[in-house]
């Protein structure tokens, strides 16, 4: 227990929540932040390991179009990737890339794994503690790229992707951005299950650090398993990254449409 303390105390200390009473107020979509997961040495999830394509190179093309679709649709948003090519970026410095840019948005952007190959299903996680064990696993698998980082024991303070207890401290964050996450994650979930008729895992949570150090509502979108045949058939093709892109970019377009006062607000189921 005394360690868990210290570990949230350095957390505190070293990540502020930059400004939190300006990003609750302007509530405005100027810019918004897309990350698309792994990249470089790190690949993500490898599938079945019958295309060449990995997890890093799904989530960069459908980050690229999710992109284009929004400067096309509002040219008056900034849009900034943390990558736009195939290279390994810190976890830590996704997030410092947003919160410097005092961005409105942040979108990370995976696909998912696991044994059991008949698992399928897309599904939206914001920053929380995890409700199951299933939960936590996707959280440690995302995690584990900082073990690729240069000095990762002292970069994140002793957090440890495997310990459990790691992940209460970094479940206290995000709670000022955890409404308009929910939201987001609601809709894009939506678009996934009523537009591109994709399984709805739900919208989940829990502690992923790549969301728990920015300073702006964050969401992380996991598209679909590689480990399923038929879901890793669909997204090595460029109609389902366009299917997928485009749910949610109608999603955040919704999302931007109900901040502004133009529609309803949609209930939130969360797992």
């Amino acid at each position: 227990m005394k360690r868990l303390i210290q570990l949230f105390l350095v957390l505190f200390t070293f990540y502020p929540l930059y400004n939190i009473r300006g990003q609750v107020n302007n509530l405005g979509i100027k810019k918004i932040v897309i990350d698309p997961g792994h990249g470089g040495k790190d690949p993500g999830t490898l599938g079945t390991g019958r295309y060449k394509q990995a997890e890093k190179d799904i989530a960069l093309d459908v980050a690229i179009l999710l992109g284009n679709y929004l400067k096309s649709a509002f040219p008056e948003i900034e849009i900034i990737y943390t990558r736009k090519s195939d290279k390994f970026i810190k976890l830590s410095e996704r997030t410092r890339i947003a919160n410097q840019e005092n961005a409105n948005l942040f979108i990370s952007i995976h696909c998912d794994a696991f044994p059991d190959k008949t698992v399928y299903g897309s599904s939206t996680y914001v920053m929380g503690m995890h409700k199951n064990a299933t939960n936590l696993n996707v959280a440690i698998r995302e995690n584990s790229s900082i073990l690729m980082e240069n000095n990762y024991k002292s970069n994140y303070e002793g957090f440890d992707p495997e310990e459990p207890e790691s992940y209460i401290a970094l479940s206290m964050y995000q709670s000022n951005y955890i409404a308009n996450s929910l939201l987001l994650a609601s809709k894009i979930q939506h678009q996934f299950k009523n537009r591109v008729n994709r399984k709805d895992r739900g919208v989940k949570q829990a502690g992923f650090l790549v969301l728990s150090r920015a300073a702006m509502p964050s969401v992380l979108v996991e598209l679909g398993f590689l480990t399923n045949i038929k879901e890793e058939d669909f997204l090595n093709t460029d109609d389902g990254k366009v299917f997928m892109a485009s749910a949610i970019f109608r999603a955040v377009k919704e999302y931007k449409l109900e901040l502004d006062g133009i529609i309803k607000e949609n209930p939130i189921d969360l797992n």
